[in-house]
């Protein structure tokens, strides 16, 4: 098999993954999809079909509830959230009527998976007390997000400084995307909000921090941004990094991971673009499936002995290291999933080297 192909780019997307139909004849060979009727054909038949799907997806969106509910086990669960554009706030903590009155005896105990998801516009997440059960990804992606509170007397769930974590700070839950913004705007002395008026005045004095062209940007927000937003220190407490924890946070280039973690999730990393430096520590036992993929910053990956199970995709993506390093004898000490190495370059077949026996780098 030759080890590179032409006129084509690396894709690989861990959630949508699909492969070519089978069949499928190549234009310049005068297949079936070659011919300039079939062509025009399919092209119309598109053209319809975008516009009559995008005329349903604009009734569904009209018709949909802002908040939608069901019942659990654990009771009253929020189901699905549909916000406008001047939504930037979100409090989960009780059921809210049609006329966006709250009903304070309807306490809501779970939050669905993906009932928030792909928002563009929440730029805070307040959890109340008697939330109990936030299932996975139920804030996914949402790109805007700079910080979730939770509520001191809530017995599951914690938070600093933005960050979402267990009560027991054990297992690190959710790093919002935009969260190195936001505490950078601490460093620099803006006061962290208690409440929705606060969140308010916090977004007045930081509107102009992050001008969507970063050359744009004052060297004071610069260099606070370097010193304190783009670092993160995982707390010595957590053992457990969590699915999707800090996926697409891409201003972030150094993560302190301690030693007493011993899993990090599914896509725990998943394009951090900007990351530079992680050093996995030893005691770490298991890599979950494209936990570090798409982090093209990275230039050197050192995987301890201790870890027994890399998942599929692990380092896809990871453009920058010449070789992954790990401390495991042989590659029978660690099993291993699909594609786990990164691929030389975009164009490239060919995966880089798996050294196995090395002793981690110091300095």
């Amino acid at each position: 098999m030759e080890n590179h192909v032409d006129n084509a780019v690396l894709l690989y997307d861990p959630i949508f993954a699909n492969k070519p139909p089978e069949g499928w004849a190549d234009s310049k060979k005068g297949g079936f999809f070659g011919k300039a009727s079939t062509k025009k054909t399919i092209f119309v038949l598109f053209l319809v079909i975008s516009i009559a799907f995008s005329l349903l997806l604009s009734f569904h969106s009209l018709s949909k509830k802002k908040y939608s509910y069901d019942t659990v086990d654990a009771g009253l669960r929020l189901s699905e959230f549909n916000g406008t554009d001047k939504d930037t706030i979100l409090s989960v903590d009780y059921f809210v009527g049609e006329d966006g009155s709250k009903d304070r005896t309807k306490p809501i105990r779970s939050v669905r998976s993906y009932a928030i998801t792909c928002n563009e516009t929440i730029d805070f997440i307040f959890i109340g007390k008697e939330v109990t059960e936030l299932e996975e990804n139920c804030f996914y992606y949402c790109t805007d997000l700079k910080a979730v509170f939770v509520d001191p007397e809530n017995p599951q769930y914690a938070s600093v400084d933005g960050v979402l974590y267990s009560k027991d700070m054990t297992r690190i839950l959710l790093c919002p995307i935009k969260n190195s913004e936001y505490r950078t705007a601490l460093a620099l002395g803006v006061a962290a909000p208690a409440d929705e008026d606060a969140c308010a005045e916090f977004t007045e004095k930081t509107k102009d921090f992050f001008p969507s062209d970063d050359e744009d940007m004052s060297e004071t927000v610069k260099n606070a941004l370097a010193k304190s937003g783009a670092l993160y220190e995982i707390p010595a407490t957590v053992k457990d990094v969590g699915d999707f924890c800090f996926s697409y946070c891409d201003r972030l280039t150094e993560i302190g991971i301690p030693d007493g973690v011993k899993t990090i999730g599914d896509m725990a990393f998943f394009k951090c673009k900007a990351l530079a430096s992680i050093s996995l520590p030893d005691g770490l036992e298991s890599i979950g499936s494209d936990a570090l993929s798409y982090c093209e910053a990275l230039s050197y990956i050192y995987v301890p002995a201790s870890v027994k199970t890399i998942g599929h995709h692990a380092f896809f993506g990871c453009m920058g290291v010449d070789a992954v390093y790990l401390g495991a004898p042989d590659k029978d000490s660690v099993q291993t999933g699909e594609s786990w190495l990164p691929k030389q370059s975009t164009r490239s077949l060919k995966t880089v080297d798996a050294v196995y026996g090395a002793e981690r780098k110091v300095g």
